[in-house]
């Protein structure tokens, strides 16, 4: 009621504004209700997020179809590549991820393998060198101690013929002397035995 009652006044209002501009010679427009002016600004922001809305999407979709088209440049799809849907290439695409990961966790007990057998291999490495090396100490030290005792053979080798060297007497070197100048003559040790016969033989008698 109240509503009908301002709307009311508001024509008159508006008839007899009319009405003095007429009477002037000039006319003037019809104020917008609130309601209008309001609605009005209200379609504009919605026109304003609607664009926005749709720029923004339009965007969303290139950037989806420009990551398709690197995923089918690295999934393996076969010949008819230009067949596949976006949902049949995102299945390949998952169980290509799910290849890969089995084979990234292959490599990865393979490599854990060969650093357990490196680290082996360098234990026995280390065990053979210092086994070589304690070999090689000990061939030294047996062969220093073979020089030793060679040198001291015949450094007593050498002192047992100065010794028969000498140590003979003067008497010795006579007597060894005589026996030999008898020997040469041929008589002198015949003579001698013949003596000590002579005297065997009277002290039987």
């Amino acid at each position: 009621m109240m509503q009908s009652i301002a709307q009311l006044l508001q024509a008159a209002d508006f008839i007899e504004r009319r009405e003095r501009e007429a009477e002037h010679g000039y006319a003037s427009t019809l104020p917008m209700p609130d309601t209008y002016s309001k609605k009005r600004t209200k379609g504009k922001k919605g026109q304003g997020n609607r664009s926005s809305h749709n720029e923004l999407e339009k965007n969303r979709r290139a950037q989806l179809r420009n990551c398709l088209e690197q995923l089918k440049s690295i999934v393996p799809l076969g010949q008819d590549t230009s067949r596949h849907t976006t949902l049949g290439l995102l299945t390949k695409a998952k169980g290509f991820i799910k290849l890969l990961e089995d084979k990234e966790r292959k490599q990865a007990c393979q490599k854990e393998n060969l650093r357990r057998e490196r680290r082996h291999l360098q234990r026995k490495l280390e065990t053979l060198t210092a086994g070589q090396y304690r070999v090689r100490q000990e061939r030294s030290i047996s062969e220093c101690s073979t020089s030793t005792n060679s040198t001291s053979t015949s450094t007593s080798e050498s002192d047992e013929v100065d010794i028969l060297g000498y140590n003979s007497s003067p008497s010795d070197t006579d007597d060894h002397s005589s026996i030999l100048s008898g020997g040469s003559d041929g008589c002198g040790l015949d003579n001698n035995l013949t003596y000590m016969e002579d005297s065997n033989s009277s002290d039987v008698l």
